[in-house]
């Protein structure tokens, strides 16, 4: 606000300049830089240079342009990969998890019907019951196992003994399952691969066997339980009857048991993958490819049976997935080629900006060229001279235009100290001789001072001189000049006037912050609530980076918004408000300790109230937010774990009434007392003490604004800190204003 201000005031001085059209108060403008320097000549101001050509300026918004889009395009790519990784690691989880599931049952169900054939070789073996009793066991096993097709035993010679079919027995002597354990004769379970049954209908099972072995380790025979290949795979594979998931038993070699969804099964189809590993598979494998069945792109997971020479083969399809992916990464393009247009948009204007920027520089280096040209003229115009003026020997040396100005005549008329001291107006002399005096000290001479002429007319004259010393340091002379501001003088009333024009621009002024600071609050708040929204849109497919981003959107616009909701705060200050009326200090007290309540109660605050309260003329409202502010800073800042104490002091002065209060809290470093009383200078983390650090500069604005000061004091940190405030008894101008 006050640079703000500076530049409309600057704005309105110039304005004023131009509009008066008098040489020599331009003159004085143009000139006091040149004799500030203390020329031995007058001589033309420099010429402002042009700025540097626009090129490197258009080359250096290319390379932001370049970076920038580079980001947004690392960004999208990221964020793609990222989106795609997620999906297909959640389906190759999700995959890898149904395939050990399905591995435990497959498992399960082949180890519960080896159990069985255990069993029955153990009755058999023993003797114990008779061939229907057995046949009878079977038969209930059967019942109990709906994907028992068959239940038989088979003696030495591959000719079925029990068996729990009506049908006459096949002769099976060439099954594979019959043929190994008659050749190897070991105590061990075996799973065959598909074949179709020799009975009428005829079906594709799998065998599932055991050895009947004597006691002395002879062959005997084959309990063996044939299973229904269809009925197994509606059993087992149930878990995977969901749109896109596929579930398969296939032997170590590659042949296929069965697949659910359920296909025209043959025996000896071959899945061609697992050939790959000439018979030896991993335990656990997942990868995505086509798959060998149907042709589809899928995730698929190998699951082995150690103990069946089995793999469990679990498929999810893809493309449902990757429609999902392309849909994200079309969605992220269409952003990306928003964002990408809107920064080329951008860079484009500030291009032209850039232009324009050039353009108008070079109109002001053309209009300052013609400035410059006329101001050769205007030099022998201007009443502005040049003095000499020699300490050791007391001679004094003028130039032409100083004869003008005091009305002499350089023929006749010999300058010296005394003759000046007879022109310089009796009531300013002896200020002039003390300012030339002190500049054998200081270096500098600088007064405005009245001279009579011989006519008697008096005018007004600016004298500036520099000190020149000798080559052993001691003053040698005064190099000065001396001009006629008698016409400045004449315009400082019209100044006046204009002055108080700029106090009511400036108004207007704090009103547009205000405007401006409220309306800037409405976008803000869609950037925060859309950063929630999408949050929630994303939910769990949300990473944690993203996440993360948001979270710094939101508390980065939250924080913008307690920012300019401080601003409002502090621009509301004497804009609109209640105009000074005498009111009762202590009144004013009480009402703000009823706001501090809560806070007073929640800190276990202690508040002392001593000293003289009267009456003064101030702003109600402003007076109770002054004495919050301050009474809430000094519970704020207190020493953790030690309840705040708080003195409040007043006392009547000269003019003024004087107010304290101080604290007990954490106190403040000496060389960072003034910084408390700036807009938005905060001495502490936002993490440990919550705020804008707005509040101190509302105190500072109210009490000067009602003609008064304020200043802090404090012995270091943790010593407390006092804030003295000082408010007059009458009010001022600007506390009178509504």
């Amino acid at each position: 606000m006050q640079t703000s201000s500076y530049r409309l005031t600057l704005y309105h001085s110039e304005k004023f300049n131009r509009q008066t059209h008098l040489w020599s108060f331009r003159l004085t403008r143009i000139m006091t830089p040149i004799l500030s320097q203390s020329e031995v000549s007058l001589r033309m101001p420099k010429t402002p240079q042009v700025l540097p050509k626009s090129t490197a300026v258009n080359l250096m918004l290319m390379l932001l342009g370049v970076l920038i889009l580079l980001s947004l395009y690392l960004f999208h790519r990221s964020a793609s990969e990222s989106y795609e990784q997620r999906q297909l690691e959640r389906v190759e989880q999700s995959v890898k998890s149904i395939s050990l599931t399905q591995r435990e049952l497959v498992n399960a169900r082949l180890q519960e019907i080896d159990r069985s054939l255990l069993t029955f070789r153990r009755l058999w073996q023993q003797r114990d019951e008779a061939e229907e009793d057995l046949r009878s066991y079977m038969l209930s096993k059967q019942q109990e196992t709906p994907e028992l097709l068959d239940y038989f035993l088979l003696d030495k010679q591959g000719q079925m003994q029990i068996l729990t079919f009506d049908q006459p027995a096949p002769d099976i002597s060439d099954r594979d399952y019959f043929r190994i354990h008659q050749q190897q004769q070991i105590d061990q379970a075996y799973l065959s691969a598909p074949a179709m049954s020799r009975l009428e209908p005829s079906r594709l099972f799998i065998a599932l066997s055991r050895p009947v072995l004597s006691s002395q380790g002879d062959f005997e025979g084959v309990i063996v339980a044939a299973i229904d290949v269809y009925q197994l795979a509606e059993e087992l594979g149930h878990i995977t009857r969901q749109s896109g998931l596929t579930t398969a038993l296939i032997t170590l070699e590659g042949e296929l048991i069965y697949r659910m969804p359920l296909i025209d099964l043959q025996p000896g189809l071959m899945v061609a993958p697992v050939m790959q590993w000439q018979g030896n598979p991993p335990d656990n494998y997942t990868y995505r490819g086509l798959a060998p069945i149907d042709g589809k792109w899928r995730q698929t997971a190998y699951q082995r049976l150690d103990d069946w020479s089995l793999l469990v083969v679990v498929t999810q399809d893809l493309d449902p997935i990757l429609a999902d992916i392309n849909r994200f990464q079309r969605s992220e393009t269409y952003k990306f080629i928003a964002m990408a247009l809107l920064v080329l948009l951008s860079l484009l204007f500030c291009g032209w900006m850039v232009q324009r920027q050039r353009r108008l520089d070079q109109y002001v280096v053309e209009q300052d060229k013609l400035h410059h040209a006329r101001l050769q003229e205007v030099q022998q115009l201007a009443h502005l001279g040049y003095w000499e003026a020699y300490i050791q020997t007391g001679e004094l040396w003028w130039s032409d235009i100083i004869y003008e100005i005091f009305g002499q005549d350089p023929q006749t008329f010999v300058p010296s100290v005394e003759s000046f001291s007879e022109a310089v107006h009796p009531d300013d002399r002896e200020a002039v001789f003390a300012s030339a005096k002190a500049a054998e000290q200081l270096g500098v001479h600088d007064i405005q001072h009245r001279i009579i002429r011989p006519d008697g007319s008096v005018r007004w004259v600016h004298e500036r001189a520099r000190l020149e010393l000798d080559d052993t340091g001691q003053p040698q002379r005064l190099i000065g000049s001396v001009h006629d501001i008698t016409a400045q003088k004449q315009h400082e009333e019209a100044i006046r006037r204009q002055a108080e024009a700029l106090q009511a621009s400036n108004e207007e002024l704090e009103q547009f912050a205000y405007i401006a600071s409220h309306d800037l609050r409405q976008p803000l708040r869609m950037i925060i609530s859309f950063s929630q929204v999408i949050d929630k849109k994303l939910g769990d497919d949300c990473s944690d980076e993203i996440r993360e981003y948001l979270s710094y959107v939101t508390e980065g616009g939250q924080r913008l918004d307690d920012m300019l909701l401080s601003l409002l705060e502090y621009s509301r200050v004497g804009r609109g408000g209640e105009p000074a009326i005498c009111c009762s200090l202590k009144t004013l007290l009480d009402e703000a300790l009823i706001y501090l309540g809560p806070e007073v109660r929640k800190h276990d605050a202690t508040i002392h109230i001593e000293g003289e309260w009267p009456s003064i003329w101030i702003s109600r409202n402003e007076g109770v937010r002054l004495l919050q502010n301050l009474i809430a800073n000094a519970i704020k800042f207190h020493e953790p774990e030690t309840p705040p104490v708080v003195t409040l002091t007043g006392r009547c002065l000269d003019g003024v009434w004087e107010g304290s209060v101080c604290d007990q809290g954490i106190g403040i470093e000496a060389d960072q007392i003034e910084r408390i009383f700036k807009v938005f200078q905060r001495l502490n983390p936002r993490s440990s003490y919550a705020g804008e650090g707005i509040g101190l500069s509302v105190c500072r604005k109210i009490v000067q604004r009602h003609g008064g000061e304020i200043r802090a004091s404090s012995d270091g940190p943790g010593k407390g800190t006092c804030i003295l405030f000082s408010l007059p008894w009458s009010p001022s101008e600007e506390s009178n204003r509504a």
